[in-house]
C-alpha cells in the first residue's frame, strides 16, 4: 500500500485532536470560571507570531477585597475595548487568578473546534473507504 494513502489519515487525526483540545480547553475555562465580577483591562501582553500579532488582555479585579491581576489566556488579533474599559468576568472561585472575560467572539472562534473535528473526520473517512 502506497504511503500516500496514510496522509489524509493522519491529517484527520491531526484535525481532530486540535478540535477536542480547543473545545475542551474552552469548555473548562467556562466550566470552573462561574462567579461573576467586574474587571478594568489594564492593557494587553502581545505574542508575535508570523501570521501577526496576538493580544491578551490583562484584567485588573477585586475578590473578597483581594486585589488580582491576570492575563486572559485566549488571545486576538482584535478586541472591541481597549485600557480602562470596565467588563464582565467570570473567575475560578478556586483559584481566583484564573479568569474568563465574556465578550463577542468572531464566528471563526466560535465554530472553531467542531470545524476541525468534522473535516478531521472527513478526512479520516475518505481515507478509510480509499483503503478498503
Amino acid at each position: 500500500m502506497n504511503i500516500l494513502y496514510y496522509i489524509p489519515a493522519v491529517l484527520g487525526i491531526l484535525f481532530i485532536g486540535v478540535g477536542v483540545y480547543n473545545g475542551w480547553k474552552m469548555r473548562c475555562l467556562i466550566r470552573h470560571c462561574s462567579q461573576p465580577v467586574k474587571g478594568t483591562i489594564k492593557g494587553f501582553d502581545v505574542k508575535t507570531l508570523k501570521s501577526g500579532d496576538m493580544y491578551f488582555p490583562v484584567v485588573a479585579y477585586n475578590v473578597n477585597d483581594t486585589a488580582y491581576r491576570s492575563r486572559y489566556e485566549i488571545g486576538d488579533s482584535e478586541w472591541n475595548f481597549e485600557a480602562g474599559d470596565i467588563v464582565d468576568i467570570r473567575y475560578n472561585p478556586n483559584r481566583p487568578e484564573e479568569i474568563y472575560l465574556d465578550h463577542n467572539q468572531s464566528i471563526f472562534r466560535q465554530y472553531a473546534s467542531p470545524f476541525f473535528i468534522i473535516i478531521g473526520g472527513l478526512l479520516f473517512i475518505v481515507a478509510y473507504y480509499k483503503w478498503m
